[in-house]
C-alpha cells in the first residue's frame, strides 16, 4: 500500500487550500471531505501528492515542512495532535461550531490482495474491485471513502491496516566508545560510565589504603566523586553503536562476553578477538560504496580498559577517533547503521526532517543514494520503503527527478501553507524562491559544468534526460548531480562565462561548451580557443556534432530535435495557458502546423506560425512565441501521465546523439581535471621536498615523500594509476627499502625523476599520432 496523496486541514501553518475556494471553475467543485459541519461550508483541504518512492519538501523557515510529517503521522496513527495544535490564524479558530481537531486525510493505492479484502469487507460497496480508497480522520469520525460511498469506522479502523511510518533519528550520532559490558547484554542503568570508573580508579591510586582493614579507630577514606548512570543520550547512542556491532555485523552476545572475560586473563587473545571482530565489521560494511569522499576508509574497532573504541582509518593511512573528525562522518555514519539494521516490513513510510544539518555538500549526496536504496532496494528479499524528508539544503535534491520536489509556501494572515505546483520546472525557479537566492545558486554549481547558450537550453536537456529514463533506462540521459547546466545568456557571453569559471583561481572546475552550429555559435568557440589554455579545443562543441566525429546536417539548435508534432501542440498550449478562452480557441482554430525544409529552424518558424495565426484569428494582441515557454511547454507535454510513448520515444532518438556527446565530453573534462589536480599535488610536494632537501637526501626522507604522494593522490581518478606506477619503479630503482637510514647515491637523478612524475598522469592518456 502507498500514500499518494496528504489532506491536511486547519492543523498549524495549514488552514485550508484558499486558492482552490477562490476559483470559479470546475476545480473548485467540492469533495465529500471538503465540507464542514451543519451548514456544509467549503473549506478544502489542503493536498500534498507523494511519490510512490522518494519525495523531498523543501520551503523556506516556517513554511510547514516539518509540520507536513507530523501531519502523516497523525493520519496513519490517528494520535499525536490535540486541540492547541488546530491553526490559531484560522477563521474557524473562534467558531463554536468549528471542528475541535485538526483534520487529516489520505490516499491510499497500491493494494495487495489482503489489503484489497480488507477494503472491500469494510462496507457493502458497489464496486466490485478497489484499485485506491481515501481515509479521512475528522475531529469526531474516521470515514473510508470510496469513489462515491463511504462508510464510518472505528479507531481501530475495522482490521484495515495503514502503512507504518518511522524515522531514522537525525539526533543520535554513533558514541565515541561502547562499554563491553552493554554489548554483552548488560544493559541495566545501574553500570557506570568511564568517567565514573576513572574517578575511582584515581581515587585508589592515592588512597590504596581504602581497600585495607582500618584499625581500631581510625576512618578508611571512602570515594565520595561523582557516580552517575549513563545517560539517556548515552544509553541511545549506545543502543545504535549494538544494532551496527551486533545486528549489522553479526557479532554475538557471546563474543563480546568472551572479550569482556579475556581482558583480565589473556591482553593477546583479547586484541585477536577485536582484529576478529574488525574483520566482521568491515566484511558487513561495505562503507566505501556509500561514502564516496575516501575510497580507503573504513571503521575500526579498538580495545581501551572496558570499552570498546570507534577509530576511523583514512587514506593517509592514519586512524582518528570520533572527537578529532567532524561531526558529519559520525552522524552519517548514523544513518548508515540505522539503514543497514532497520528491519523491513510491507508498507513503511521513512520520514526524515532536515537530515543535512551535519552533512558536508558531498555527504548530503551520499544520503541521497541511501534514500534510493531504501525507495529502490538491490535485492528481492527487502521490501521498498517510501520515503519522505525535508530539507533546507540544495545539495539534498536530486536533479534528476524534479518530479520528486513539492515546494511549500506560506500565505499571508489566514492563507496557511499551500503547495507550489511545477517546482521542477523552468530550471527550477519556483524552488530557487524557496531556497533563497544565494543559497539556490550553489544548488547548480558542481564540480563539471556545461556552459549553454541561451534559458531555454537547460530546460530541454533536462526533459529530454527525463525522458530517457523513462523510455531507456539503460540508455543516454545526463546526470544532473555531477553535471551542472549554465546558461550564458547568450552566445556572446560564453568566454567570459569560460575564464569566470577558468581563468581566475589555482583550482580550476571541469568545464565543457555546448553552442548553437550557427555564425554566432562559430564565433564563439573561436572566442574561447582564442584565451590559450582556459579549455582543451575538444571540449568546445556545437549541437550538431556527435561522439564519433561525424555532424548532423540541419541541426542547429536545440529546438530543432523536438518532434514536430510535439512543437506544434506546445505552441497551442502556451496560447491555451496566456490568452483568454475565447482568443486561444480563435488561435487554435487558426494555427497550421509547421512542417519544416531541410535547412530551415523549426523555432523560428513557429514564431511565424504565431504571428500568422494571431492575425488570422483576430487576436487583440499578437502571441509572441518565446523559447524558454516553448521549451517548458514541450517537457511538460513529454512528461505527462498521458504523454503519447510514440512522441517520447521520437523526442529520446532524436536527442540521444546530443546526450552521448555531452556524457563523453564530461568523462573526458573530468579526465582532465583529475590530471590537473594530480600535476598541482606531486609539484607542490615535489617542490617543499627540494627546498627541504638542496643537498644530499636519506632514503627515509624519499620514502615519507612518496608516502605523502600517495596519500594524498585522487586516488578515484584512474589517471593516478600512473603515477603509482611511476612511484614503484622509483622505489625500485633507488633501491629505498635497502639500508633505509642510509644517503641516496644519485640525489639528483631522484629529483630528475620527481619532476617527471609530473607528468606521468598526462603521458598516460596521451594518443599516438
Amino acid at each position: 500500500m502507498k500514500l499518494t496523496t496528504v489532506y491536511v486541514r486547519f492543523y498549524r501553518s495549514f488552514n485550508f487550500d484558499y486558492l482552490r475556494k477562490s476559483k470559479e471553475d470546475t476545480t473548485s467543485t467540492p469533495d465529500l471531505w471538503d465540507l464542514v459541519g451543519d451548514d456544509e461550508l467549503f473549506f478544502p483541504f489542503v493536498r500534498i501528492p507523494l511519490e510512490p518512492d522518494v519525495t523531498t519538501v523543501v520551503g523556506a523557515n516556517e513554511a510547514g515542512k516539518s509540520q507536513l510529517l507530523y501531519a502523516i503521522e497523525a493520519l496513519l496513527t490517528g494520535k499525536g495532535y490535540v486541540r492547541r495544535d488546530f491553526c490559531r490564524y484560522s477563521t474557524e479558530f473562534a467558531e463554536e461550531a468549528a471542528p475541535g481537531l485538526p483534520e487529516f486525510g489520505g490516499e491510499f493505492t497500491d493494494l495487495s490482495e489482503d489489503e484489497h479484502s480488507a477494503v472491500l469487507g469494510l462496507a457493502n460497496w458497489t464496486a466490485e474491485t478497489v484499485n485506491s480508497f481515501h481515509l479521512f480522520r475528522f475531529h469526531d469520525r474516521t470515514v473510508v471513502y470510496v469513489g462515491e460511498e463511504s462508510v464510518e469506522v472505528d479507531e481501530a479502523l475495522s482490521g484495515l491496516a495503514l502503512p507504518r511510518s518511522f524515522r531514522i533519528d537525525a539526533r543520535v550520532p554513533l558514541p565515541d566508545s561502547v562499554e563491553i559490558a552493554y554489548l554483552a547484554g548488560d544493559t541495566s542503568r545501574t553500570g557506570r560510565t568511564r568517567d565514573g570508573w576513572l574517578g575511582r580508579m584515581s581515587f585508589l591510586r592515592l588512597h590504596p589504603e581504602s581497600l585495607d582493614t582500618p584499625r581500631t579507630g581510625e576512618a578508611r577514606p571512602v570515594y565520595d566523586g561523582a557516580d552517575d548512570p549513563p545517560s539517556n543520550q548515552l544509553l541511545e547512542q549506545w543502543e545504535l553503536a549494538r544494532r551496527l556491532l551486533v545486528d549489522v555485523a553479526g557479532i554475538t552476545h557471546d563474543e563480546f562476553s568472551e572479550l569482556g572475560a579475556a581482558i583480565s586473563i589473556s591482553e593477546g587473545y583479547a586484541e585477536a578477538l577485536v582484529k576478529k571482530f574488525n574483520r566482521k565489521l568491515a566484511d558487513s560494511l561495505n562503507f566505501r560504496r556509500w561514502w564516496t569522499q575516501d575510497s580507503d576508509f573504513s571503521l575500526q574497532l579498538r580495545l581501551r580498559d572496558f570499552d570498546l573504541v570507534f577509530t576511523i582509518r583514512d587514506r593517509t593511512g592514519t586512524d582518528y577517533t570520533f572527537a578529532e573528525r567532524s561531526q558529519g562522518l559520525q552522524y552519517f555514519l548514523s544513518y548508515f547503521v540505522q539503514y543497514l539494521s532497520h528491519d523491513r516490513n510491507k508498507g513503511e513510510i521513512l520520514l526524515m526532517d532536515e537530515p543535512d544539518a551535519f552533512l558536508s555538500n558531498s555527504g548530503q549526496q551520499d544520503l541521497l543514494r541511501i534514500f534510493e536504496a531504501f525507495a529502490h532496494p538491490d535485492t528481492d528479499t527487502a521490501a521498498p520503503v517510501q520515503v519522505v524528508y525535508v530539507t533546507h539544503s540544495p545539495f539534498l535534491i536530486d536533479k534528476n527527478h524534479a518530479e520528486r520536489i513539492r515546494v511549500l509556501e506560506k500565505g499571508e494572515n489566514e492563507e496557511g501553507t499551500r503547495i507550489v505546483k511545477n517546482a521542477g520546472r523552468n530550471h527550477y525557479e519556483p524552488l530557487r524562491s524557496a531556497l533563497g537566492a544565494f543559497v539556490a545558486e550553489t544548488t547548480f554549481i558542481s564540480s563539471c559544468n556545461l556552459m549553454l547558450e541561451g534559458q531555454a537550453d537547460p530546460i530541454l536537456l533536462a526533459g529530454a534526460s527525463n525522458v530517457a529514463r523513462r523510455v531507456a533506462p539503460s540508455g543516454n540521459a545526463l546526470d544532473l548531480n555531477t553535471l551542472t547546466l549554465v546558461p550564458c545568456g547568450g552566445a556572446r557571453n560564453i568566454a567570459y562565462m569560460v575564464h569566470l569559471a577558468r581563468g581566475r583561481d589555482e583550482d580550476k572546475p571541469a568545464v565543457l561548451v555546448m553552442v548553437d552550429d550557427d555564425e554566432e555559435g562559430r564565433a564563439a568557440i573561436e572566442d574561447v580557443k582564442a584565451m590559450r589554455g582556459l579549455l582543451p579545443p575538444s571540449l568546445i562543441f556545437s549541437v550538431a556534432d556527435t561522439a564519433d566525429g561525424s555532424r548532423r546536417p540541419g541541426i542547429v539548435e536545440l529546438e530543432d530535435l523536438v518532434p514536430l508534432a510535439l512543437a506544434n501542440e506546445a505552441a497551442k498550449r502556451i496560447a491555451a495557458a496566456v490568452l483568454p478562452a475565447e482568443q486561444a480557441e480563435a488561435f487554435r482554430s487558426a494555427w497550421t502546423d509547421v512542417k519544416p525544409r531541410r535547412g530551415q529552424r523549426l523555432f523560428k518558424l513557429l514564431k511565424d506560425a504565431a504571428g500568422a495565426a494571431s492575425a488570422k484569428g483576430e487576436l487583440v494582441r499578437p502571441l509572441e512565441l518565446e523559447k524558454v515557454p516553448f521549451a517548458r511547454s514541450v517537457v511538460d507535454l513529454a512528461l505527462a501521465k498521458d504523454a503519447d510513448p510514440e512522441l517520447q520515444q521520437e523526442l529520446y532518438t532524436n536527442f540521444q546523439p546530443v546526450l552521448a556527446h555531452i556524457e563523453m565530453r564530461q568523462r573526458e573534462a573530468m579526465r582532465d581535471n583529475a590530471q590537473a589536480r594530480i600535476s598541482t599535488v606531486i609539484n607542490r610536494l615535489r617542490k617543499n621536498f627540494i627546498k627541504d632537501h638542496p643537498g644530499r637526501i636519506r632514503k627515509t626522507d624519499a620514502v615519507s615523500l612518496l608516502e605523502s604522494l600517495q596519500a594524498q593522490l585522487p586516488l578515484e581518478a584512474a589517471e593516478a594509476d600512473a603515477v603509482l606506477q611511476g612511484m614503484r619503479s622509483i622505489h625500485r630503482e633507488f633501491k629505498l627499502a635497502d639500508d633505509p637510514r642510509s644517503m641516496l647515491d644519485e640525489p639528483d637523478l631522484f629529483r630528475d625523476r620527481l619532476f617527471t612524475l609530473s607528468y606521468g598522469a598526462t603521458n598516460a592518456v596521451q594518443q599516438e599520432a
